[in-house]
């Protein structure tokens, strides 16, 4: 019995134990019922949130991946133009090699004939053989004009073979002139196949460890959706706003890095761009990449802090934006020109895609640095920001394409 009783104190202690703490984890009064609800609206929004910029940041990580799948390409295609280079530069510098010997050997050919017709005209006149005696003495008229002739075609022959092999060394000279020019010239191509070799890897190393590092905030973001239901309020915003500062500050980085390697292909020649369709437009060079919505920011000077310096101001925007619903379609523009389109919330094409004006290419999005569901256009000429206004069809955004 008393074993049983000691038993039963122990398990109504515990009891008691437990019903003392399940109730510190459940609000007291009308105050913490508030807090709580609270909590978890502000948990709520925020697992919202990092979910919608983990979507951003893993279609910005397959974006980067494909582009160092077209850099890699890219790379072996440059090993292979270097190769092909150093291969002709070899074939131009045996032919150089195989004119010099000829030009030697012609040069040789014409100092022997000279050397071999002064020694005609040197022991003609040692041994007093007078031409015009050895005429004088020939026994008849017609062996008169044979010697004359012999002496006459002697001279002729000696001439024109001299002249002849003046004509070969030249021509000799000007192939030789024309490799050599080749061969400068696919020496200057190699150098710079090199050059754009190293300027590649180099890319190929930035773009790595961009999307190193987006793939590491990702694991990070998806933990913390993992984490955050046992995290306080306070606690869950300060790391919610972390890490879409960072995916934001990556996914900036990798469009800048997509718009350097676009302009850096351009300027190598390393694509060729398509020509204009049937469907475009042929009043207006340009259309609108969304055909409805408002302008909200014009190219030129702003005040916005997170706009970068430009044209002598602090802060200038070198596009246009254009917002609307989040997830609208954005179409592409005319060829012979760079567009760049930002925010984008996802993409419906690749790298290395050929687009025609009024292909779909994304749907805006508010990613990076953004107020709001928008599309930021810019238009570049030769590298350099350009105001679009004047290239699109009139009064804000339409659909007009004619």
């Amino acid at each position: 019995m008393g074993l049983r009783g000691t038993g039963l104190r122990l398990l109504v202690a515990g009891g008691v134990g437990a019903s003392i703490l399940l109730a510190s984890a459940l609000p007291t009064s009308a105050d913490e019922i508030s807090d709580a609800k609270a909590r978890l609206q502000i948990i709520g929004k925020l697992k919202g949130t990092l979910k919608d910029n983990l979507q951003k940041a893993q279609a910005q990580e397959i974006a980067l991946q494909q582009q160092l799948q077209e850099t890699r390409d890219t790379i072996n295609q440059t090993i292979d133009k270097i190769a092909a280079a150093e291969r002709r530069i070899a074939e131009l510098e045996g032919q150089i090699a195989a004119l010099d010997a000829k030009i030697a050997e012609e040069q040789m050919e014409l100092r022997t004939t000279k050397a071999e017709y002064a020694t005609f005209v040197r022991s003609t006149y040692k041994s007093n053989a007078d031409p015009l005696a050895q005429l004088l003495a020939a026994p008849d008229f017609q062996g008169f004009l044979n010697r004359a002739v012999a002496i006459e075609h002697l001279t002729y022959l000696a001439n024109k073979l001299i002249d002849h092999i003046h004509k070969v060394d030249l021509k000799l000279h000007e192939q030789q002139d024309l490799i050599i020019a080749k061969k400068k010239e696919a020496d200057k191509q190699r150098a710079d196949l090199v050059d754009q070799k190293a300027a590649l890897v180099q890319q190929q190393a930035h773009q790595q460890d961009l999307e190193n590092r987006l793939r590491q905030s990702i694991v990070q973001v998806k933990w913390e959706l993992t984490a955050i239901d046992g995290q306080s309020a306070a606690l869950a915003q300060r790391i919610a706003d972390m890490e879409i500062a960072r995916q934001d500050q990556l996914i900036a980085e990798a469009e800048q890095a997509a718009w350097q390697q676009a302009q850096f292909w351009m300027q190598h020649n390393l694509f060729t761009l398509p020509g204009a369709g049937a469907g475009h437009s042929t009043k207006y060079p340009l259309i609108w990449p969304l055909q409805q919505g408002s302008i909200t920011l014009l190219f030129g000077p702003c005040t916005q802090a997170f706009e970068p310096p430009g044209f002598g101001y602090a802060h200038f925007h070198a596009g246009v934006d254009i917002a609307y619903s989040q997830g609208s379609p954005i179409l592409a523009h005319r060829n012979n020109f760079f567009s760049l389109y930002g925010h984008l919330l996802g993409f419906q094409v690749k790298a290395g895609d050929s687009v025609h004006q009024g292909q779909l290419i994304g749907y805006e999005g508010s990613t990076g640095n953004s107020t709001g569901p928008h599309v930021h256009f810019e238009y570049r000429y030769g590298g350099q920001p350009t105001n679009p206004l004047p290239y699109l069809p009139p009064n804000g955004p339409n659909t007009f394409s004619q």
